[in-house]
């Protein structure tokens, strides 16, 4: 049986802080490097929508339809809010971020969904003659491989929502106290021999 490390009562003990030990154990690098790739994919799609949006402005006319202009809108929204998530997510709790990834996670597969259905969703069709595509799309046929960049994007953070949901939910359940953030360290339940050893040394 392992001797416990012998602590001096007197010495004081100096707490770390969180950027000190966001690197201590496997569970925080993996969460640090899921929100920096989180981050990545989120930033690319909110450049994309930002450049659409910029480029043909901010009036409905100016799309094929209202579903297509409503589609861009959410998908800037969603962007915004999901950057913000990931900046903070170190100061969040885990009821804080279960609900933001399953709102953002509703949001992000609407906008997937809405621009699968136009004939730019699969980018099968980005070959096809000008000719072959519905007249209210044939000004946006010269950017058909960035709508469907953008399509693939809402999908990849629709997932990347749901595993987060599912991740945070299965941690926070795990976890003997409720922590303040996510990072703060796994406190798996005590066996009842390691309780009687501690009232032993007591």
């Amino acid at each position: 049986m392992a001797k416990r490390a012998h602590t001096d009562p007197k010495e004081p003990v100096v707490p770390q802080t969180m950027l000190q030990s966001l690197f201590s154990t496997r569970r925080q690098i993996l969460i640090f490097s899921f929100y920096i790739f989180f981050l990545c994919v989120n930033i690319s799609l909110l450049g994309l929508v930002s450049h659409q949006i910029h480029k043909h402005g901010n009036v409905w006319t100016a799309y094929p339809d209202g579903r297509f202009y409503h589609a861009l809108g959410l998908g800037l929204f969603v962007g915004i809010f999901l950057t913000l998530v990931g900046i903070s997510h170190a100061y969040l709790n885990h009821m804080v971020l279960m609900f933001a990834h399953f709102a953002a996670g509703v949001m992000s597969g609407t906008v997937a969904g809405l621009f699968t259905m136009t004939p730019f969703g699969h980018g099968l069709q980005c070959g096809n003659p000008i000719e072959k595509f519905a007249p209210k799309y044939r000004p946006f046929v010269s950017e058909c491989a960035e709508y469907t960049a953008i399509t693939g994007l809402a999908w990849a953070m629709f997932g990347l929502n749901v595993i987060a949901l599912f991740w945070l939910a299965q941690d926070a359940f795990s976890c003997v106290r409720r922590n303040h953030h996510i990072y703060a360290p796994w406190e798996p339940p005590a066996k009842v021999s390691d309780v009687e050893s501690d009232a032993e040394h007591h």
